[in-house]
């Protein structure tokens, strides 16, 4: 068999106005066809202000549900920084990821959570070689049989015997 076998995957996707962000590729899909890629913990806090869009969350808390064991505070203030230039495009603010005075961080609802298809979907009116066709007749499945192995059947029954024998005895 020469063909390829591919899977179509969907993955989630967080869409704002100018940018979509797809957590499991750690990248940022500009609608002019960029892609900016984000680091491990870059991802792993936009994940979650994503999922607490319209939220503030302080930048404590955030240290606390996102960063690594090994990593200070300062170096997840650095993170933050990072992620707060990365929204930016072309020198415009495209990712709606504000600082909220001294309270925190938050980021703007998307305008959709959504599943990203990562190919077209097939055209419907090309039968699929996998289609079932309801003028063919289906055949019966078979029928299905209890088995049991002689080897649990013989331990069953090997039991059975010796608690009888011990009742028998007293």
């Amino acid at each position: 068999m020469d063909e390829e076998m591919v899977t179509k995957v969907n993955s989630r996707c967080y869409r704002f106005p100018e940018v979509d962000f797809e957590p499991e590729s750690r990248s940022l899909y500009w609608r002019d066809s960029a892609v900016t890629t984000l680091t491990y913990e870059e991802c792993r806090l936009l994940e979650m202000l994503c999922y607490h869009a319209g939220e503030v969350i302080s930048a404590r808390v955030l240290y606390t549900a996102t960063s690594l064991p090994d990593s200070s505070f300062s170096q997840h203030q650095n993170t933050l920084c990072s992620l707060l230039s990365k929204s930016y495009h072309q020198g415009h603010k495209v990712l709606p990821l504000d600082v909220v005075g001294d309270y925190g961080y938050r980021i703007s609802l998307p305008q959709k959570t959504y599943q990203r298809e990562a190919e077209a979907v097939p055209d419907p009116s090309t039968p699929d070689v996998l289609d079932i066709y309801i003028d063919e007749p289906m055949l019966e499945p078979p029928a299905k049989t209890s088995y049991i192995p002689k080897v649990f059947m013989s331990a069953v029954a090997a039991v059975t015997l010796s608690i009888g024998a011990y009742l028998y005895i007293i």
